[in-house]
């Protein structure tokens, strides 16, 4: 069973709030979200913890991914909207700092219209390093 790219990018887009697997034999992400009713949570990890090798945990990829989707958006802009950005990407703790700025730009469409396709190689990406089907 495959699993569909889209909603796996979706659940990296999460990965540093949420905890997911992918279930191979359904091909489909499992998210167990911290405010689940305590049965449906239970039931989950119960299902995950008998059949382990059907559930690949997903890593939280998020993290190191919006940074390089931050840096490659940039990298694409024209010379002094590139400079802005980069300017602001250099320094510590810059995410919050670049969003706003790309609001400011007017580019904010633009940027999640980018992240999304980012995040959707990276799943790719994922897929093919992990031996898991995949549907665009």
């Amino acid at each position: 069973m495959n699993i569909r790219l889209a909603d796996l990018a979706a659940a990296i887009a999460r990965s540093d709030v949420v905890t997911s697997y992918i279930d191979t034999a359904e091909g489909r992400v499992l998210t167990l979200e911290a405010g689940d009713g305590g049965d449906a949570a239970f039931d989950h990890a119960m299902r995950i913890e008998e059949d382990f090798e059907r559930y690949i945990p997903l890593p939280d990829l998020y993290d190191a991914e919006e940074p390089r989707a931050m840096q490659a958006f940039a990298d694409a802009q024209s010379p002094e909207t590139r400079d802005r950005l980069a300017s602001i990407l250099a320094t510590p703790g810059a995410a919050p700092r670049f969003r706003r700025e790309v609001r400011h730009l007017l580019l904010e469409k633009k940027w999640q219209a980018f992240l999304h396709s980012h995040l959707l190689v990276v799943a790719k990406d994922f897929c093919e390093e992990n031996g898991i089907g995949y549907d665009v």
